[in-house]
């Protein structure tokens, strides 16, 4: 806009073209060129303001009279129409706009307008309607940008070929378990990062994304799953794999999608139909009704199934059956109670009174709930928040600990952490052993444990070494530490050495 003001014509009426905010209106104001003697003076100046500023198409249309360089109807409509989902699945902070910027598609100013935006969605948003003003060159070098900074699963979203981006099933998985992911995940200690870059799930930008953040794994955490819910199905599918592959399979455990049982919808009379066509009908009734509820998230019905835990769904044919899918042992021992049978009666008893109903029964095969049960028994359970409170609170004292290699293999299974245990200083070396500790799964902090208490016993005996006198000097500051906490922590302090 500020070039307009050499052109003596934009000059006085530029204040006037700022203050309109209408996107249409503005540009018709812009195009309204005198069309008097003064039309020459004008156009030579405002084409090169055009060009100049990355509308070189626009300026085309005045100079051959042809709108080839400009957006199709087709083209714009589908950046418009799927200008929601792009916002949820571009990633703006992967290299995408800086890419653009050197393939010509955006300007310095370009990329001022978008880093002003401080979300992701805003960002992407910005984006969107930049590239909505720009040529149909620019579009086609859109999706070579898309293609260079991983983002091909974008291209799907726009043309239906490629990877599919990550299901909207496993961004709520991502969201229902973030905080128990954040707590658990290590990227510091393990080599998650380096097993993220190698199954193709980051970038080497990524990489340098997480590890810009604090060394912290909380905070590296978070970084990791925004980049990965602006990723697709099998950048998510990959990043399970990275978590076996580097010991984390409690963490891995978490984002499983594997839980699921299938329940007939069975409809309770207070007296038999006349009819097996009324029977029918009635179910047909309920069927419309449930496909209606639980296809709008902000539904009364599917956010008391939300709050079970069950957190999708799918209506077969035929008779009414559900695939319930859920997360947590919680889930299957509230459907196991009955609860389903509650919540649906509760929703639709009312609506369908007059039709003699008097009660709903969600009817899942023992077999389904068994099958279940066994899939969460084989998962390993992340370390309880008592223990990880008890880790932290050792931690105030553990500088009287002695950490060595023997201790080590007593103390830590895997190879890798004990290595990087060993690379630590004398200082840090217990430090670092209940930082990893914090963030490894239960049954490993149940050994530590038991490990500690072996020490413990074994200071009774008059050979005792340097590490166990260690051990029971740290164990003594806990018992002066104890009598400074409230009863709760008191037992948290127990469990450390204790258990």
């Amino acid at each position: 806009m500020s070039d307009l003001t050499a052109i003596g014509k934009f000059k006085g009426k530029l204040s006037h073209i700022r203050r309109t905010s209408d996107k249409k209106a503005l540009a018709d104001k812009i195009l309204s060129l005198p069309s008097d003697k003064n039309y020459k003076k004008c156009i030579d100046p405002f084409l090169s303001a055009l060009r100049d500023n990355g509308h070189a198409h626009v300026a085309d249309v005045f100079t051959t009279r042809s709108n080839e360089g400009l957006l199709t109807d087709s083209e714009y409509e589908l950046l418009s129409d799927k200008q929601r989902i792009l916002c949820d699945y571009i990633d703006p902070d992967c290299g995408i706009v800086s890419s653009l910027a050197s393939n010509g598609v955006f300007t310095t100013s370009d990329e001022t307008r978008i880093s002003a935006h401080k979300t992701a969605n805003q960002k992407v948003e910005q984006i969107i309607k930049i590239l909505l003003c720009k040529s149909k060159s620019s579009y086609q070098r859109f999706f070579d940008s898309l293609q260079e900074n991983d983002q091909a699963h974008v291209t799907y979203i726009l043309t239906g070929c490629g990877n599919p981006p990550i299901s909207e099933a496993d961004l709520k998985l991502i969201r229902n378990k973030r905080q128990y992911v954040c707590q658990t995940m290590d990227s510091i200690y393990s080599p998650l990062l380096s097993a993220l870059l190698r199954l193709g799930v980051f970038t080497e930008y990524d990489r340098q994304r997480v590890e810009a953040k604090a060394n912290v794994n909380p905070e590296r955490s978070e970084q990791i799953l925004d980049i990965l819910a602006r990723k697709s199905k099998r950048h998510f599918d990959n990043f399970i794999r990275a978590l076996n592959e580097t010991d984390q399979k409690h963490v891995a455990d978490l984002l499983r999608n594997d839980l699921s049982v299938t329940g007939t919808v069975n409809v309770i009379f207070s007296q038999v139909p006349s009819s097996e066509q009324e029977q029918q009908s009635v179910e047909e009734k309920l069927k419309t009704s449930l496909e209606r509820d639980l296809e709008n998230e902000e539904s009364e019905f599917s956010k008391e199934l939300d709050a079970i835990g069950i957190h999708d769904t799918d209506v077969w044919s035929g008779s009414i059956v559900i695939r319930f899918k859920f997360l947590s042992r919680e889930t299957l021992d509230a459907m196991q109670s009955g609860k389903l049978d509650v919540v649906f009666t509760e929703r639709y008893c009312t609506l369908l009174a007059d039709d003699g109903v008097v009660s709903i029964h969600i009817d899942i095969p023992e077999a389904e709930l068994e099958r279940c049960r066994q899939l969460i028994d084989n998962r390993e359970a992340v370390i309880k928040p008592d223990h990880q409170k008890a880790l932290k609170l050792a931690a105030r004292i553990v500088d009287k600990v002695t950490v060595d290699e023997p201790l080590l293999k007593e103390l830590v299974s895997s190879n890798h952490y004990r290595n990087v245990i060993l690379q630590q200083s004398s200082e840090d070396k217990a430090k670092v052993l209940l930082e990893i500790m914090d963030r490894r799964p239960d049954h490993e902090f149940n050994h530590f444990v038991n490990v500690l208490r072996t020490q413990h016993d074994i200071a009774a005996d008059s050979s005792v070494g340097k590490n166990s006198c260690s051990f029971i000097e740290v164990a003594y500051k806990m018992q002066v530490i104890n009598n400074k906490l409230v009863s709760h922590e008191f037992s948290v302090l127990n469990v450390f050495l204790w258990h």
